[in-house]
């Protein structure tokens, strides 16, 4: 009857301390997930917002680029520039409290092609741009390093639509 006993205290003393709190489920959450509203009030530049604007529009909610009218590839392309591009590719540069976002756009529709947020670390990068890697609304896609390619040099975001 002894060996019952101590099994029995040997299961209770494992579930307390197995419901003791101090670890969470798989499915609780200590803070805000990236991707919503809430989290959105606590990201650096809030990218979901952004998906699917256009330059002007974006350009509006960022302000205005790093690049500017005078330089060799400024702000828009030149006549000559637009004639030898056809305007596609053009970019345009943006920082907002610390996050550096490069932006694809072609320049004769406006489209938005992607947005680039530079940086080392995926998991603040898509906290500081509240992205979530499953939204229906666009992919996040990590840009790596040319010369290593292991070296995560920023995620890419791309409107599904």
């Amino acid at each position: 009857m002894r060996p019952n006993l101590y099994f029995a205290l040997a299961l209770l003393t494992a579930l307390t301390s197995a419901c003791s709190g101090s670890q969470m489920a798989g499915g609780e959450k200590s803070g805000p997930s990236t991707g919503t509203t809430e989290a959105g009030r606590n990201a650096t530049v809030d990218v979901p917002a952004l998906v699917g604007r256009n330059i002007d529009q974006l350009r509006r909610t960022m302000g205005a680029p790093k690049e500017t009218r005078e330089q060799a590839i400024g702000l828009e392309p030149t006549a000559a520039q637009m004639k030898a591009t056809k305007g596609q590719d053009w970019i345009n540069t943006f920082e907002r409290n610390g996050t550096t976002l490069v932006v694809t756009f072609d320049a004769s529709t406006r489209k938005v092609r992607d947005i680039v947020l530079l940086g080392s670390d995926e998991d603040t990068l898509l906290r500081e741009a509240n992205l979530s890697l499953t939204s229906p609304e666009y992919l996040v896609l990590p840009v790596m390093s040319p010369g290593n390619s292991t070296e995560l040099i920023g995620m890419r975001v791309v409107a599904r639509r």
